[in-house]
């Protein structure tokens, strides 16, 4: 042993250690007294409500709408789902070297939608995981085959189904063995723009994201990541395509990159609005998707024939839209507390959203409750809408905004009553109607056999499986799956 820590081992050893935790609340132990010191008097045992020398202080919990049974800190359970109960995954199951040269693989341009940024390398695609041919076909397969799931019966296309604007349109996802949980499923859509994932930001990429949902308890089921890999290095399919593709055998690595490739994939744009601000065809809006544009807070077209009447008549950003949906994908990517599920009654969050994906150390307070702004492009296919599902309509969700949201501590500064008034709602609807894209037409892949010469047929798994118990409103492994 190197001296240095010889010396430092005699030094720890010395040390009497008369601790059984790090301090935290309860931590201490109830049952030890403090003997008096030599000719110290004994202390007398306090009185009731009577501060001594020997009793510590009451710990008190400040009313701040936080339930402290509820304060976990999910950073520390995000590698955990499966991995806690089935032991950690070999390195080489979750990323190997290249054992062989990959096979030459033909880069994809992605045919990018009108009214949407180019998916530019390195800003919108990583250079670690370049879009090519091969690697997206691979990635569409893992999206839809529900053999990444314990039981095969959930894909990621169950709470993400293209033809449901790749959603569910449920409040609630389904996920195996009919568990629900707390969170709506977000749209895949566009979200090659995003700067985070999940509805509390804790995924940096779609790559990371695609590490989450599939070791879920709740969605996919308790599982390692050394079984699922195990499971599909028995299909020999997979195993060549990930050869060819990345030359390696299957690995977690190899996964998360074909299926967020694959995602990328997923653009909503060429709506009636990109018609308008794009093309110039102010034909596409009528007069009020117009009214709801400049309520919502954006201008017309300098040469739109009915700007002078339209912005004369209607003030402006009223809606206070564009506080937050901003940018030609809708969304600030940031996260904002518009008092969704505070019980004014309970003072208490129903989900703590982003703060409870905060390390111990970097909590705020302003974080209670808060949640990434969505975008709203193709919004009528994406219902319900809000992280918890709780608003049915889009009429529903501007009557939410309207009268300001749920007050709370901690309420955004930009949430307050509008006073919009009936025509003046349901122009902010046609113009949030107007941002539906393009349809896009999905075909389902073939699956590669399992090793019982048979594959699964993955339009079962677009049907969740029936529901059964919904989870607890903050159950850590289920927040981590949204």
């Amino acid at each position: 042993m190197p001296r240095r820590l010889r010396l430092l081992s005699i030094v720890l050893a010395s040390i009497p250690l008369t601790f059984s935790a790090c301090g935290g609340p309860g931590a201490e132990d109830t049952a030890t007294t403090s003997t008096p010191a030599p000719g110290e008097a004994t202390p007398e045992p306090s009185k009731e409500g009577t501060p001594n020398a020997n009793t510590p202080p009451e710990d008190v919990t400040p009313v701040s709408g936080v339930d402290p049974k509820k304060q976990i800190d999910i950073v520390k359970e995000e590698t955990q789902g499966g991995e806690a109960q089935s032991g950690g995954t070999p390195f080489d199951y979750l990323w190997q070297p290249a054992k062989t040269a990959p096979a030459p693989d033909e880069p994809v341009e992605v045919d990018v939608p009108t009214g949407l940024n180019p998916l530019t390398p390195v800003v919108y695609v990583p250079a670690a995981n370049p879009i090519t041919k091969a690697k997206l076909e691979l990635g569409k397969q893992l999206y839809f085959d529900p053999r990444v799931s314990l039981d095969g019966t959930v894909s990621c296309a169950t709470c993400h189904n293209p033809d449901k604007g790749w959603t569910d349109q449920a409040p609630f996802s389904t996920g195996i063995d009919g568990q629900t949980g707390s969170r709506s499923a977000p749209t895949v859509l566009n979200t090659v723009y995003g700067k985070s994932m999940f509805w509390d930001g804790r995924a940096p990429s779609l790559e990371g994201q695609a590490q989450g949902p599939i070791q879920n308890p709740i969605e996919m089921g308790t599982q390692s990541y050394k079984e699922i890999v195990t499971r599909l290095r028995k299909i020999t399919g997979y195993q060549d395509q990930f050869k060819k593709v990345f030359g390696t055998d299957v690995t977690l690595d190899g996964m998360a990159k074909a299926i967020a490739t694959f995602e990328r994939t997923a653009l909503s744009g060429n709506s009636a609005y990109d018609k308008y601000n794009t093309d110039g065809d102010f034909k596409a809006l009528d007069e009020s998707a117009k009214r709801g544009m400049v309520l919502f807070g954006l201008r017309l077209g300098d040469d739109d024939p009915d700007k002078e009447k339209i912005e004369k008549d209607v003030t402006l950003k009223k809606a206070n839209c564009t506080s937050c949906h901003i940018g030609f994908n809708f969304t600030d990517e940031q996260f904002h507390n518009i008092g969704v599920g505070y019980d004014t009654a309970k003072n208490e969050f129903a989900d703590l959203g982003k703060w409870a994906i905060s390390p111990i150390g970097a909590k705020f307070d302003a974080e209670l409750g808060a949640f990434k702004t969505p975008t709203i492009r193709d919004i009528t296919n994406t219902g319900p809408y809000m992280h918890d599902g709780s608003e049915k309509t889009l009429e529903e969700v501007v009557e939410y905004y309207d009268r300001g949201g749920n007050a709370n501590p901690h309420l955004d500064k930009d949430m307050k009553k509008l006073n919009l008034t009936a025509q003046e709602k349901t122009d902010v609807v046609a113009f949030m109607k107007s941002l539906t894209g393009a349809p896009l037409k999905v075909e389902l892949p073939t699956l590669p056999d399992g090793p019982e010469g048979s594959a699964p047929d993955p339009r079962k798994a677009l049907t969740p499986p029936a529901s059964k118990a919904q989870a607890s409103a903050f159950d850590p492994h289920e927040i981590l799956a949204r």
